[in-house]
């Protein structure tokens, strides 16, 4: 079904089930547009991680909510988080891609000020840091395509609130412990720790923990990654 919707894009891949993707921290959808697994995509126009609840419920107006999965990668892992606390019935699972427990706001204050001091130099410097050195491929993919657009316009990013949402949130690690949640990390991942990860979903009774080889932060590229999602493992 092909949906009309104020502030997201609908993406009609011909598969009869939905997934709601949320990005990270300094990118917005279009980081999506090289991930291939079978799904529509719903994704969020405007990412403005305190304004996504509200903009949810007007999403909910639009469309049929019954076993939507969604994606939240880095940032959008504490969202997507945050979503299903507040509608259980809603989601039928939950993929959070390089999430971490919660931020250290000593490292968040220090991010914010060197995007003071250099908001380009520093934005470069952390898009690299997505991608591993076996990697060049992908990341050569993101400066064609995203890192001159990004750069040229970061204010679109709303960067200071993704820091401000970022300090003071934790992973509701309680709220997911009836839902079917995938952790999937990259295992050269240098944001967010693997063994962090691992044992966040050690700790709930239906996760399942999926490292990704050679991939750094960002590992929805890799084929890996794809196959996580092929019908007979994407439904244990």
């Amino acid at each position: 079904m092909k949906y009309q919707i104020p502030q997201f894009k609908f993406i009609d891949r011909g598969f009869n089930k939905d997934m709601l993707l949320i990005p990270g921290w300094a990118t917005d959808w279009r980081i999506f547009e090289k991930l291939d697994i079978p799904f529509n995509y719903i994704l969020p126009e405007d990412m403005l991680p305190a304004r996504f609840e509200s903009m949810f419920d007007s999403l909910l107006d639009m469309i049929e909510p019954s076993g939507i999965s969604v994606l939240g990668w880095s940032m959008g892992g504490f969202i997507a988080a945050d979503l299903v606390s507040r509608y259980p019935l809603i989601f039928d699972k939950a993929v959070l891609v390089g999430i971490r427990r919660r931020y250290n706001e000593n490292d968040i204050n220090h991010v914010s000020a060197c995007l003071k001091k250099n908001t380009r130099a520093y934005l470069y410097k952390f898009y690299r840091s997505l991608f591993s050195g076996s990697e060049k491929s992908r990341e050569s993919w993101f400066k064609e395509s995203l890192l001159k657009k990004y750069l040229e316009d970061p204010d679109s990013l709303h960067l200071s609130d993704g820091l401000d949402y970022l300090a003071n949130r934790e992973l509701k690690v309680d709220s997911l412990d009836d839902l079917r949640t995938i952790f999937i990390h990259g295992e050269n991942d240098i944001i967010a720790s693997l063994e962090e990860a691992r044992l966040l979903a050690a700790s709930m009774p239906l996760a399942r923990f999926i490292p990704i080889k050679g991939a750094c932060h960002f590992p929805i590229l890799r084929d890996g990654f794809r196959d996580i999602f092929k019908k007979e493992t994407y439904a244990r």
